[in-house]
C-alpha cells in the first residue's frame, strides 16, 4: 500500500466519523427500542444463514446418505457466514 492509498483510508474514516458524530448529533442517544431492534437484527443476520445451512445440508446427506458431513459443513460454514455479515453490519 503506497503513502497516498494509506492518506485516503484515513481521509475516508476520517469522514465516516464526522458524519456519525453529526447524525448524532441531529438525533441524540438511540431509544431502548431502537437497541432492542438493533440486538433482534443482529441475532438474524446470524441465525438465518446457519439455519439455511442446516437445512441444505440435511437435504444433501439425505439424498447422499452421508451421515452428518453435509448438515455440520454446512452449519460451520452458515456460521461463519452469519458472523462476518453481523461484523460487517456492525462496523458499517
Amino acid at each position: 500500500m503506497n503513502m497516498e492509498q494509506r492518506d485516503d483510508d484515513v481521509v475516508t474514516g476520517v469522514r465516516r466519523r464526522r458524519d456519525r458524530h453529526e447524525r448524532w448529533l441531529r438525533t441524540g442517544a438511540p431509544t431502548l427500542a431502537g437497541q432492542l431492534a438493533r440486538v433482534g437484527v443482529l441475532g438474524w443476520i446470524i441465525v438465518t444463514p446457519t439455519l439455511l445451512g442446516a437445512w441444505l445440508g440435511r437435504y444433501l446427506d439425505r439424498v447422499a446418505d452421508s451421515g452428518i458431513f453435509w448438515t455440520g459443513a454446512l452449519i460451520a460454514g452458515g456460521v461463519a457466514l452469519g458472523c462476518w455479515s453481523a461484523w460487517k453490519w456492525v462496523h458499517s
